[in-house]
């Protein structure tokens, strides 16, 4: 059963608030079982300002800037990912699960010069 303790959630907020001090983000655990990172506001203009974001879909869907920091965004929530179980009825199940926002439904993301 995919499971993320509160202790690598704070690992995590503390390595993504180090590397880009420029956005603001809020990075809770979820259910016990998935990180989510929503980014709140920082200097790439998205052209939206709330969206889910499909990490399967990041390099088909985006390009520029918006491509690259979601690619780095992903690649540090997913360093300590691995695959839990694998069968043939659910497939590949990984050890937590990780959803991306840009803003969130109630505080929209703010693009900053």
């Amino acid at each position: 059963m995919p499971y993320i303790d509160k202790n690598q959630v704070a690992e995590i907020r503390k390595e993504l608030k180090s590397k880009f001090p420029e956005f603001k983000f809020s990075v809770t655990r979820s259910d016990y079982s998935g990180i989510r990172i929503v980014i709140l506001s920082g200097n790439i203009d998205f052209n939206f300002t709330y969206r889910h974001i499909n990490q399967y879909h990041i390099d088909s869907t985006y390009t520029g800037a918006a491509k690259r920091f979601l690619t780095l965004i992903l690649n540090y929530a997913t360093k300590d990912q691995y695959e839990l179980v694998n069968d043939a009825d659910y497939g590949s199940v990984p050890n937590f699960y990780v959803d991306i926002n840009v803003g969130d439904w109630d505080r929209p993301y703010k693009f900053i010069k």
